[in-house]
């Protein structure tokens, strides 16, 4: 019972260390929540998107695209002026990455 789960955290954080080191070839725009399961289901790395903030959005990412935010150092961009989530008013730029 904790082997398991202890193998899948362990493979994520490869994933996410290997997307780290090549975060620049390893880090995709989504505008919307689908989009951003799209690119969690075929790709590792990480995905850039507006966000309003809110913690009910990030942890509906988190459960359906198996996504948390992460601190990047990217540059900032506006992709859009709308949470892909909930469609509220986005003010910042988010990266997300992995759930671990």
């Amino acid at each position: 019972e904790t082997v398991i789960p202890k193998l899948l955290e362990d493979l994520q954080q490869a994933l996410f260390d290997k997307a780290l080191k090549n975060r620049e070839e390893h880090t995709y725009t989504a505008h919307s929540l689908e989009e951003m399961k799209q690119v969690a289901a075929e790709h590792t790395g990480f995905v850039k998107t507006m966000w309003c903030g809110g913690l009910a959005c990030e942890e509906k990412v988190k459960e359906e695209a198996g996504m948390s935010s992460r601190c990047m150092p990217l540059a900032q961009e506006n992709l859009g002026d709308t949470c892909p989530v909930c469609g509220k008013p986005a003010k910042h730029m988010i990266v997300w990455g992995v759930a671990y």
